[in-house]
């Protein structure tokens, strides 16, 4: 790799030829100490063994991260002496123009280590920019943030997670004062929707890491979108942390592919991780898809690596314990404050004790900070807003003094490293059409109603790519069941405060009906789409929901060869015993265009747990269409990894 200084070497000053001679011997002593194949330069480069052939190409998409040109995209070794040659140049490098001395601070630690390499003798020796943001972060820990999943959201849907760098400069309990560091898709501003998916899929956007100020992701999170926010310290050592906060400093303005389902926030966190402790090889068991819950899993089971989860509560979350700590006279009063129907300084309200007084104003105002957070709510108060109102429920709530009395927010029993594996495998007898034949399912992403609960977002289920496989034990024929590419339920309760509007969309292939499987009756499998708005109300471990659902299949067994219709569904979701779920529903569409008639349908399903990562599962359903209809039980075990 002489050639950075072949055009130096024409004039032959003494300190070129010197420095020259430095970097050969330099990389002469790289080749002969493998350096190019140990785990740390693997990382720091982002470099990932090739799928279809040997070798390995970086997943860093920005060109002027490789200081050997194109070679450094797939040759360690060459990008290896090139890292060397650039420590003894000041040439400017990338949108920063810092040189390699600055740039690539954690490439330099680790080299200048492994290397001895004399530092006087390099052209750079101060790195001002790098000290001050250094100086900045004061970094003393770090730790993984997973704010839950959020259905609502295409890009969150199955969660999120980033990492919060704290400072040695903060406080206990200050920790909303630190950084955080996340990687995202660099979508414009706006853009959502059905392309924002898309592209997200097919790598449409570039990803690019950011550093923000914590408190701001908490806001997003926790009190606009109303995400509950899991905590997990990152037991690394000084070195470690070192390490990974100076590459940190080398991403800003870095680009990669960015896929939703595998390269993604979770997935390029773990590669964070993997340049702190190096040899973990994160990455690699993610070439597929990375879903945030399975990467934190992965964590926990590196001994000794995280921390025990410290929860954070979502705005709502504390708002519905709130309110449950109220009388019903007192969550009144609360409600009509709130809405500006009541002063906070009313007889009513200064009739109470003076904690239950505290106990109304504070909840009048966190419901009304509540809607500020993602509403621009005006009290009808002249001349004032909805801020200016807010501030008022406080100073009124300020003058009683004393501490809140409210107790916290119960924890969630079970943290989303405790939750069960997503990748999920059934294995199941089903008697249908008058005829017993196997069934098999594999799903793997990643959590419906009847799984268990625990770990995850209550009421909120994902299926995706789920496949089922029926076989007929008389002759061994093998035949797609249905594949639900996406299902997604949403059941958000709602009560006196909340008015939420669940919804529910399912899409893939099925056949209608389900029962004539292997009956020699047409029963052709078809595209089909559906879904709608809906309502769910309850308490404790019971949910109730309604749906006003559209429907539209194209399927050749149909007459004619499409149906559209609508109508609505309702259902019952029942926790009894902690891992036992069940779940009734119900439902009707009256067909108005392609076929005639209806399709109604009537469940139950339970699941029952065996042992961990292993449960017992049952599902009855009747169908009935203008011509015919079926019964179908199945009963299966199933097993998640």
């Amino acid at each position: 790799m002489l050639g950075v200084f072949g055009g130096l070497l024409a004039a032959t000053p003494p300190a070129v030829a010197d420095a020259s001679a430095t970097v050969a011997r330099l990389q002469r002593a790289a080749a002969a100490a493998g350096l190019a194949d140990r785990d740390t330069w693997r990382a720091l480069v982002h470099y990932e063994p090739n799928w279809m052939h040997g070798g390995v190409h970086s997943e860093v998409g920005s060109d002027w991260f490789f200081l050997a040109g194109p070679d450094g995209r797939h040759d360690p070794a060459a990008e290896l002496d090139a890292t060397i040659a650039g420590l003894f140049s000041d040439r400017p490098v990338g949108p920063r123009k810092l040189a390699t001395y600055c740039l690539f601070v954690a490439r330099r630690k680790w080299l200048v280590r492994q290397l001895d390499i004399d530092v006087s003798q390099l052209p750079v020796h101060d790195c001002p920019k790098y000290r001050r943001w250094k100086a900045m972060l004061s970094p003393r820990q770090a730790s993984l943030i997973f704010p839950a999943a959020f259905p609502n959201s295409p890009s969150s849907m199955f969660g999120h997670t980033l990492l919060r760098i704290d400072s040695s400069k903060r406080r206990h309990g200050t920790e909303l004062l630190s950084y955080a560091v996340n990687f995202a898709a660099a979508a414009p501003d706006g853009q959502r929707g059905l392309g924002f998916v898309w592209k997200g899929l097919t790598g449409g956007y570039p990803g690019i890491f950011g550093l923000f100020p914590y408190y701001k992701k908490v806001k997003q999170y926790a009190w606009i979108e109303n995400r509950d926010v899991w905590s997990y310290s990152l037991q690394l050592s000084s070195a470690e942390l070192d390490r990974m906060v100076d590459h940190v400093w080398a991403m800003d303005h870095v680009e990669f592919a960015y896929y939703f389902l595998n390269k993604n926030c979770s997935y390029q966190l773990l590669s964070l991780i993997d340049v702190a402790r190096p040899g973990l090889h994160l990455t690699r068991q993610y070439s597929w898809y990375a879903i945030p819950s399975d990467t934190i899993r992965s964590l926990s089971d590196v001994p000794g690596l995280l921390g025990p989860a410290r929860f954070r509560p979502s705005m709502e979350a504390v708002l519905r314990s709130e309110t449950h700590q109220l009388s019903a006279a007192e969550q009144s009063l609360a409600r009509r404050v709130s809405r500006h129907r009541l002063s906070p300084d009313a007889p009513a309200v200064k009739a109470l004790p003076r904690a239950r007084q505290a106990a109304v104003l504070e909840v009048a105002y966190d419901a009304l900070h509540y809607q500020l957070a993602s509403d621009n709510v005006a009290a009808p108060v002249k001349g004032e807003t909805g801020e200016v109102y807010a501030n008022r429920i406080l100073a009124a709530r300020a003058r009683l003094g004393g501490r809140s009395p409210f107790a916290p927010v119960t924890e969630p029993a079970r943290s989303p490293d405790e939750g069960h594996r997503s990748l999920r495998f059934k294995a199941a007898t089903v008697y249908a059409g008058d005829k017993t034949s196997l069934a098999f399912r594999l799903r793997p992403a990643y959590h419906d109603l009847l799984d268990d609960p625990g770990g995850y977002t209550h009421g909120q289920a994902i299926d995706f790519a789920d496949v089922g496989l029926a076989v007929d034990p008389e002759n061994g024929h093998v035949a797609l069941d249905d594949f639900k590419l996406l299902s997604i339920t949403s059941l958000s309760r709602r009560d006196a405060w909340f008015k939420p509007v669940s919804f529910t969309l399912s899409t893939g292939a099925r056949r209608r009906p389900s029962t004539h499987l292997f009956t020699g009756r047409d029963n052709d499998l078809g595209y089909y789409l559906q879904g709608g708005p809906g309502l769910a109300w309850g308490r404790g471990n019971l949910t109730g929901y309604v749906f006003g659902q559209v429907s539209f299949d194209a399927n050749p067994g149909l007459a004619p060869a499409y149906a559209f219709g609508a109508g609505p569904s309702a259902g019952l979701l029942y926790y009894p015993h902690p891992g036992v779920q069940m779940r009734a529903d119900a439902g009707w569409l009256q067909y108005a265009a392609g076929a005639d008639g209806h399709y109604g349908w009537a469940g139950l399903g339970v699941q029952v747990p065996l042992i961990r990562e292993l449960a017992l599962r049952s599902n009855i359903k009747y169908e009935n269409l203008r011509r015919t209809d079926g019964l179908r039980i199945d009963l299966g075990v199933q097993a998640y990894f």
